[in-house]
């Protein structure tokens, strides 16, 4: 009788173990999914809040089957069905920037008195790519031949003049706007070095972007940001210009005190084999 009591104790106190294991792996279980749900529900809102702009009306998505010069099928990326919104306006008014082709990331502006009209409309597609401009350098009198004593048929000016026009050679500035809206700067003007103050000309300095963005139909240039270690950091800086043109191959932007005209580097144009509109 005593052993049957013995062996119903351990067997009671293994069958307790065994329940309490069980429960203890439920538990944890239970406790890495709903960990596991929780960080992948907040690293899915991280992700869709980053690349929202606090005080941006434009909507965003992809360009659908059915364009037309009237109409622009757009898939919000906010989700839901394609919207069908009336451009005729927006391409009377030429405020449409790059005709959309299926698949085509765009950005809209809708008509606050008309849900189903834009008043415009960019395409981002043609917006990425290796922009260039020339740009030829500026005449720079040096300081001891000012010019009232400088006259017709002066020797001097007419050396001056000729060197000028030797050194008048254009030189490319390079922006390479990339999809994750990042610019990569290149050419520009040559190095600084100790003759430079010599020269009859000098290039107009560079502006080194480090990102671009759409904000309200405008295209915004980020630059600065650098710090240097024991200095004062630099701090971020915008440059706001307005879409004039969008095609293809070039892209003219105002600034707010001048217009640039950028041409599409070749290369770049075979790489993105877009299906245009006509």
């Amino acid at each position: 009788m005593a052993d049957n009591t013995y062996f119903c104790m351990i067997s009671f106190t293994i069958m307790r173990k065994s329940l309490l294991y069980t429960v203890v792996a439920v538990m944890t279980f239970v406790a890495c999914s709903t960990k596991q749900e929780k960080t992948e529900d907040t690293e899915e809102e991280i992700i869709t809040k980053k690349y929202e702009a606090l005080g941006d009306s434009m909507l965003y998505g992809l360009a659908c089957d059915g364009c037309s010069d009237s109409v622009l099928v757009l898939l919000p990326d906010s989700g839901g069905d394609p919207v069908n919104y009336d451009i005729v306006d927006a391409m009377r008014n030429r405020r449409v920037f790059g005709m959309p082709g299926i698949g085509d990331k765009m950005a809209v502006l809708v008509d606050t008195a008309d849900q189903k009209k834009l008043v415009m409309a960019v395409n981002l597609e043609l917006v990425n790519g290796t922009w260039y401009y020339l740009q030829l350098p500026e005449v720079r009198r040096p300081s001891h031949m000012a010019d009232d004593e400088m006259t017709e048929g002066d020797g001097d000016v007419e050396r001056m003049d000729s060197m000028v026009n030797r050194l008048m050679i254009p030189k490319e500035y390079v922006y390479t706007l990339k999809r994750d809206y990042t610019v990569k700067t290149e050419g520009g003007p040559p190095r600084v070095s100790s003759l430079d103050a010599e020269s009859p000309v000098v290039y107009p300095a560079m502006r080194r972007y480090r990102e671009w963005h759409v904000f309200n139909g405008k295209l915004i240039f980020t630059y600065g940001g650098v710090g240097v270690v024991g200095k004062d950091s630099i701090a971020l800086k915008n440059d706001t210009a307005e879409f004039i043109l969008l095609r293809p191959d070039t892209m003219v932007l105002r600034f707010p005190h001048h217009v640039i005209g950028f041409k599409l580097r070749p290369d770049t144009a075979s790489q993105k084999g877009k299906i245009q509109l006509k």
